[in-house]
Parts: structure tokens; C-alpha cells; sequence
């Protein structure tokens, strides 16, 4: 077991299933009980989806995400999981909890999908300083270092957020993009880099623009995303 992942046993040890709150004893190391896990599994993105950003696309016709500009400056997107059900809870409990057992499953299921993938850094989306007040940490951060555990890729905080913004669920896909635009800045060096943006779940992908953007303008050589999933609705296709 890595030692991050021994280190949050240790201090938060399970006696639920996070997944469903199942009352029972837990393997060491285990977060979720077995059907939870069996849950999760058949919530794997499917292969008939965009391979540059997941999205649903079917046979033969275009990605409607990459056309409207959802992966502007972006290079392509990772995720293991869509954002439904068990795993849903998973990531709302480890952001609003705050859950950080929850993460376990997530950063694990991330890191096999990033398995032979060339980066320089992982660089966390970050929260405004009052968003570190509210929640007490960032879950991007910890989902990262999660993920570097199991990755020899180094993680660099790389980004700050220079703006407070609204909650992004609180708001229609259409008023996403001002809502974050100009919201980020690079704050470590990253010229030449290619680079990992890591995130919870990609929505209307707002964010993770605005994020990429601001790498880009320090001089990243690429950026792409990774999120432990991606939602699944009509509003995806909307800019």
C-alpha cells in the first residue's frame, strides 16, 4: 500500500463503506465494500465516446463537446468513471464532506487510466482562498497527490486562483465561462512543460479551459485533463 494511502487509513479509519454506509469490518486499505466496488466498475467510461474529450459520440458522426470549442486549448481528456450514482457520492463526499477516503477509489481508477502516459507535471486545480476556508482543503490537491503515488509524475501547484467565482453547479452552462474567465494565473514556472490539469469532474469543462488557458500563456508546451469523471447530459454540448 502507498504510503499516503496507509498514512489516511491510519488517521481516518473506516468502519463504513463510503460508497453505501454499510456498517462492517474493512479490508485495510479498502474504502469501498465489494458491491460498491462492483458498482463503480460498470460506471467506466464506454468506448463509444470521443477519444480526445469522452464524450458521448456515436458512429461515424462528430463530436458535438469538441465542435461547440469544449476542448479549447486543451489536448485531450482522462477519466475513469462517468459521474453517476456510487460514483457521484464518492465525489461529492470527498469535495463537500469533506470525505478524503473517498478519494481512494477515484485516485486509483485515475492513475490506471493515465498508465503510459507521458507528462512533466500534475498541476491541481486550485480553490480561491476562501474556498480553502470553507471546505478545508483542496480535493483536486489531494486527488493529485493521490495519483502521483501511483505515478512517477510530479505534482507542481502550478496555477492559483487570482478571482473568487460562483459555485459552477450553481450556474447555467451558458454563464460558466464568464464566471471563471481570467479566474487563474500560473504562479510556478511551466514553460515547456507537458502537463496534467487535474480535476474532481469535468461538467460544461469551463474550468479546465480557463485553467489550460493560463498554463498556456506561461508557456506550457500542452495540457491535458484528468478527472476521476466525466458528467453525462445534454447541457455537455453547450459552451
Amino acid at each position: 500500500m502507498k504510503r499516503i494511502e496507509a498514512l489516511i487509513n491510519l488517521l481516518f479509519p473506516q468502519v463504513r463503506c463510503v460508497g453505501c454506509d454499510e456498517p462492517r469490518m474493512l479490508d485495510p486499505g479498502s474504502a469501498l465494500c465489494d458491491q460498491c466496488e462492483t458498482r463503480i466498475d460498470a460506471l467506466r467510461v464506454s468506448n463509444n465516446t470521443c477519444a480526445r474529450c469522452l464524450s458521448p459520440q456515436k458512429a461515424g458522426e462528430a463530436c458535438g463537446f469538441c465542435a461547440n470549442g469544449g476542448m479549447d486549448s486543451l489536448e485531450r481528456a482522462y477519466a475513469p468513471f462517468v459521474y453517476r450514482d456510487t460514483v457521484q457520492k464518492l465525489v461529492v463526499r470527498l469535495k463537500f464532506g469533506p470525505c478524503e477516503t473517498a478519494a481512494l477509489p477515484l485516485a486509483r481508477a485515475m492513475a490506471e487510466t493515465i498508465s503510459g502516459v507521458q507528462a512533466d507535471a500534475m498541476v491541481p486545480v486550485p480553490l480561491h482562498r476562501f474556498g480553502i476556508r470553507e471546505r478545508g482543503f483542496n480535493q483536486s490537491l489531494h486527488l493529485c497527490r493521490l495519483v502521483a503515488s501511483h505515478r512517477d509524475i510530479p505534482v507542481v501547484e502550478a496555477l492559483r486562483k487570482v478571482r473568487r467565482t460562483k459555485r459552477q453547479s450553481s450556474l447555467h452552462q451558458k454563464h460558466r465561462e464568464a464566471n471563471v474567465r481570467a479566474a487563474f494565473a500560473a504562479c510556478a514556472p511551466v514553460n515547456g512543460l507537458h502537463i496534467l490539469l487535474v480535476d474532481d469532474v469535468r461538467t460544461s469543462g469551463a474550468t479546465a479551459r480557463a485553467c489550460a488557458r493560463a498554463l498556456k500563456q506561461a508557456g506550457a508546451a500542452s495540457v491535458c485533463l484528468l478527472t476521476a469523471a466525466v458528467a453525462r447530459h445534454k447541457a455537455e454540448y453547450e459552451r
